[in-house]
């Protein structure tokens, strides 16, 4: 019997969840010989529906790129440049990370985020986000992109982690899974400094802005980045501020769906990699937040993630002292070394 432990403390948190991150604006290629390009990719909001949406990314590929693409979901009130932070020499870009090692990268805005479509909030749930994460992959098998990929790794953060999980194991269309700042056991003490700053998006000077007019179904979550996201000794003060004041709406529509994802992660039969920060307030015990998920080291972490990855080749990864948003970390580049031997050994298993 598949267990219920994940599912009784997704319930108890479940109108706080998906509102985890925000993001930056968009930067420059990562290197010189990689090229970088936005892209719009059509998508349906519903099956068998018309084209009526888009996802928009950012698509950069190295000169000579490994055989695996990489799509790029971030977390919830996180846009894509999450994964290519700006500023600071590029030291937290997982994007120029992953170009320098031959990586091409697809980032993009999930539904309802950034440039992508703006449904209604309430249109938003865990399973139409994942429904557009997977033709964003159909699309760049099919040669969208301006050629086709034949293997491809999803990577998620946080909330983009939970959509990649019900991507994979509803469509079973990629090659590998690559899990960042999350679990299946949230932390009720992290949990509750999200939930204590939230707010409509409209009342939020900084993201009334990028919402649909009158739309209450979009929410903001100022002031509670330095507490929620970071840990003090692993972060530096000028990246915290910069993540605070460009942060992006979410949407509500995702929460009432969000337990979806843990049955999907049963079906999960491709390699997966797991990786949290030791200090994780949002998902791990060491991170003082409460949470079932034991990440002070990466044996533990997998003790506690195995019984949901039945199926699956599964690896874990613990990035010591980082908080939730490992991409931000001081040492966030030990876990974009991680990542990268990660992705490369898909290709060649």
């Amino acid at each position: 019997m598949r267990s219920l432990r994940g599912t009784r403390v997704w319930s108890a948190v479940i109108a706080a969840v998906a509102i985890t991150g925000l993001a930056a604006p968009a930067t420059a290629a990562p290197a010189a010989e990689t090229s970088c390009r936005d892209v719009s990719i059509p998508v349906t909001l519903a099956p068998g529906g018309p084209n009526a949406a888009h996802i928009a990314g950012t698509y950069c590929r190295p000169a000579d790129p490994s055989p695996v693409l990489q799509i790029l979901v971030p977390g919830a009130t996180y846009d894509r440049t999450y994964w290519d932070f700006p500023g600071f020499g590029g030291r937290y870009s997982y994007v120029r990370h992953a170009a320098r090692n031959g990586l091409a990268t697809l980032a993009i805005d999930p539904i309802g985020v950034g440039k992508s479509s703006k449904p209604i909030g309430l249109q938003v749930s865990a399973l139409s986000a994942a429904q557009a994460v997977h033709e964003v992959i159909g699309a760049a098998r099919a040669g969208a992109l301006g050629r086709t990929w034949d293997e491809v790794v999803l990577v998620g953060h946080s909330f983009g982690s939970l959509t990649s999980m019900l991507e994979v194991g509803t469509y079973h269309d990629v090659d590998g899974l690559l899990i960042s700042g999350a679990s299946h056991a949230p932390g009720p003490g992290g949990i509750a400094t999200i939930v204590g700053a939230a707010r409509p998006a409209l009342d939020d000077p900084a993201t009334a802005g990028q919402v649909p007019a009158g739309d209450l179904g979009y929410l903001s979550v100022p002031g509670a980045r330095r507490a929620a996201f970071y840990a003090p000794a692993d972060s530096d003060p000028w990246v915290v501020a910069a993540d605070e004041a460009t942060r992006t709406a979410g949407t509500v529509g995702i929460l009432a769906t969000i337990p979806v994802f843990i049955p999907a992660t049963f079906d999960i039969a491709v390699p997966v990699l797991i990786a949290n920060g030791s200090a994780d307030n949002v998902f791990c015990a060491q991170g003082g937040g409460g949470s079932l998920t034991d990440c002070s080291s990466a044996a533990a972490l997998y003790g506690s993630e195995r019984p949901f990855f039945p199926r699956a080749k599964l690896d874990t990864y613990v990035l010591p002292g980082s908080g939730h948003s490992m991409n931000l970390a001081l040492n966030g580049a030990e876990f974009f070394d991680r990542a990268d031997h990660w992705v490369h050994s898909i290709s060649t298993s």
